[in-house]
């Protein structure tokens, strides 16, 4: 059945991003999504109506209230661009009066949650941030039932699981984008991601530093800060700890399918890493903290390690029976140790892992059934 699908994105970050399109501090995660979702859909044969900035491109009907992408849009001061992307979902909501639209797939959770009752069309909003933050926790129980929220991971839902999801849908990506290689030449670790606290970089560097390992850093990172002024930067001696800063995808992507493993010792409850499927993609095998959406991600021992934060953090019985740092050490230790027949078959394992679980046929397809299970339940 064809459907008439709104899929409503920002007006902050042009769709879809390219890495000089995507500012300071934020990862463009959702926005590179959304992008698939709305090419595969109109690829499905269906009508899409995408909402975002005029500089966007896409196949589908693109309506937007921008010129550009408000992020650098100098006339546009950062602390109203708020008021740009209410603008942008007001418009959303008023065609969808005109009923115009089937089903309103939103990027937005609290944004989109104040208009989906106003209108009969049903709004799904995928939600791509973490759920414990004060104003999530405060506003979403208010419309807990008057929109559908999809889930990008079941850890995802801890904090609210009151609010009426209708399925979780893990991110899928283009693997023939990402080269995989079941031999490297290399020796070095990864980490890929903004260079922040929560992104447990100063774990990742204390391991390199304990077992000499060389370890690559690629992201962007605030230079002023002091997280990076006084705990990262005296660290960078670009030998065993080397810093790539912010370099373009297919950069990006020879250092992924060349690494060794893959370092990810987050601080946080991540909704989604995907970097980590972008890694094992390459057939790079990921070393994690089991936080956030890591125990549905990685499998312990075939795609890499699992790691538990601590002793008083205890997520699951892991290969590596230590915590901690002196966990990460045992693992990274485990990748370096093994025979080079059974990395292969590691590596092996990490592309199987993604192709079976996270390419971007898989994630459109379950969209496409949401949207029919919550048309197919309206009626």
């Amino acid at each position: 059945m064809k459907l008439k699908i709104a899929i409503l994105a920002s007006n902050y970050i042009k769709i879809p991003p390219l890495f000089e399109d995507i500012p300071q501090g934020y990862s463009g995660a959702p926005e590179k999504i959304m992008s698939v979702i709305t090419e595969g859909m109109v690829k499905k044969g269906h009508d899409v109506t995408l909402f975002a900035s005029g500089d966007s491109q896409t196949n589908a009907r693109l309506v937007s209230v921008t010129q550009h992408a408000t992020a650098f849009d100098p006339p546009i001061d950062k602390k109203q661009y708020h008021e740009f992307e209410y603008l942008l979902i007001s418009t959303c909501y008023r065609m969808a009066k005109e009923k115009q639209f089937d089903i309103i797939h939103s990027t937005f959770d609290t944004r989109s949650a104040y208009y989906s009752p106003l209108v009969a069309t049903p709004t799904v909003s995928t939600l791509h941030s973490p759920l414990d933050d004060p104003v999530r926790q405060r506003i979403l129980p208010h419309f807990a039932n008057t929109q559908y929220y999809i889930s990008i991971s079941n850890a995802q839902r801890k904090p609210l699981p009151q609010l009426q999801y209708i399925q979780t849908i893990y991110h899928g990506i283009d693997t023939s984008a990402m080269t995989f290689s079941k031999t490297i030449d290399s020796d070095y670790m990864l980490f890929v991601g903004r260079i922040v606290p929560d992104k447990g970089i100063e774990s990742g560097i204390v391991v390199a530093q304990k077992l000499k390992r060389k370890l690559y850093l690629i992201g962007s990172v605030n230079e002023t800060s002091e997280f990076w002024t006084e705990l990262v930067k005296p660290s960078i001696d670009n030998t065993l700890i080397n810093r790539l800063g912010y370099i373009p995808k297919d950069e990006v992507n020879h250092f992924y399918q060349n690494a060794k493993l893959f370092l990810f010792p987050i601080q946080w409850e991540e909704p989604f890493g995907l970097v980590m499927i972008e890694a094992m993609a390459c057939g790079t095998p990921v070393v994690a903290y089991a936080r956030g959406s890591v125990p549905e991600v990685i499998k312990d021992g075939e795609t890499g390690f699992i790691v538990n934060s601590s002793d008083d953090d205890i997520r699951g019985e892991w290969v590596t029976k230590k915590t901690g740092i002196d966990g990460l050490c045992e693992a990274v230790e485990r990748i370096y140790a093994i025979s080079e027949n059974d990395y292969r078959q590691m590596r092996r394992n990490c592309r199987a892992h993604v192709e079976k679980n996270f390419t971007v046929e898989r994630m459109v397809n379950n969209y496409e059934k949401v949207y029919q299970q919550i048309l197919q339940a309206k009626k």
